[in-house]
């Protein structure tokens, strides 16, 4: 009898174990991939240097995000300014050290729009970055990242600018370029 209840514990123990080992694995491996982040020194412009295109061509308004099922997202500030704002949420987060650095990161939004005529919405946004150096004024590197989120169709414009910017950031942090001109 003791035997046949030392097997049952060890039938039930044994997945458990393994189970909190891979957890722990997974976890020290996010940890990890998590802090290996490349960081740099960088300044980020004023929102004026983040040119909303749609709102410059006369397209959008400086405040309107364009929407496949209404005419407009429209927020109470500007999208250059909302955008601006997340990514310099999103690089402090990552780990940069903004403010003090040689080089200026501005950018110009290419292109913003929401398609949400069904469930789930989709983001998406076009964004040009530029780093310039600061004692040259010469642009050191320059790029264009295209993102696309997914999101619940009645969710909030400011989460869901803010997940869109992040993901948007994300994707400049991953390129070696921006990297390497921020080092």
């Amino acid at each position: 009898m003791r035997g046949a209840v030392l097997k049952g514990c060890g039938a039930v123990a044994l997945p458990l174990m393994l189970s909190a080992c891979s957890w722990s694995w997974f976890g020290l491996h996010s940890q990890a991939r998590a802090t290996t982040h490349a960081t740099g020194w960088l300044s980020v412009a004023p929102a004026r240097d983040f040119d909303y295109i749609p709102a410059h061509s006369g397209r959008m308004s400086p405040n309107r995000i364009e929407n496949t099922a209404m005419t407009g997202i429209v927020l109470k500030t500007d999208i250059n300014e909302a955008v601006r704002n997340g990514v310099v949420n999103s690089l402090r987060v990552a780990g940069f050290h903004l403010g003090e650095g040689q080089k200026i990161l501005s950018g110009s939004i290419e292109n913003f729009t929401v398609e949400d005529e069904r469930s789930p919405a989709y983001w998406t946004l076009k964004m040009r970055y530029i780093v310039t150096d600061a004692a040259t004024r010469k642009v050191v590197f320059s790029t264009t990242k295209t993102v696309r989120q997914k999101s619940p169709k009645f969710t909030s414009s400011t989460i869901a600018i803010e997940d869109t910017v992040k993901l948007s950031v994300d994707a400049l942090i991953g390129d070696p370029g921006f990297i390497k001109s921020v080092n």
